[in-house]
């Protein structure tokens, strides 16, 4: 317990030392890799936003690649990697509607959204 408090403590410390345009704090246990956030356009005309985030889990990590597609409106995890002391695999998932009922894919819709506007802040 003493090591898995003292892992947090440490990661806490490092990210709030990072640049403000690298990482973001989503939550206390989210960081989003702000400079891994890219836009594109598609030539079919849409619009990508892929970007990474690193979640901390009480015995490990998981990381994961998103691509938020707001013209399809879609949220697809790209790629997770889990890592804890038992386990180590990675995964994928096909996109999901943004508007699907599910809690889980709507907290990931808004969260893509919040993402893409802050990328979008940070060109003006």
């Amino acid at each position: 317990m003493k090591k898995i408090f003292l892992s947090l403590m440490l990661f806490f410390s490092l990210a709030c030392n990072a640049s403000a345009n690298d990482t973001w704090q989503y939550t206390p246990i989210l960081t989003i890799q702000m400079d891994s956030a890219t836009i594109e356009t598609t030539p079919t005309g849409h619009v990508l936003l892929h970007f990474s985030a690193t979640e901390i889990l009480p015995d490990g990590t998981c990381n994961y690649k998103y691509i938020y597609d707001r013209t399809a409106e879609t949220i697809q995890i790209a790629e997770m990697e889990k890592n804890t002391k038992t386990l180590h695999y990675k995964s994928n998932f096909t996109p999901l509607s943004i508007h699907s009922p599910n809690p889980v894919v709507q907290k990931r819709a808004i969260m893509a959204e919040k993402v893409y506007q802050r990328k979008i802040e940070e060109k003006k």
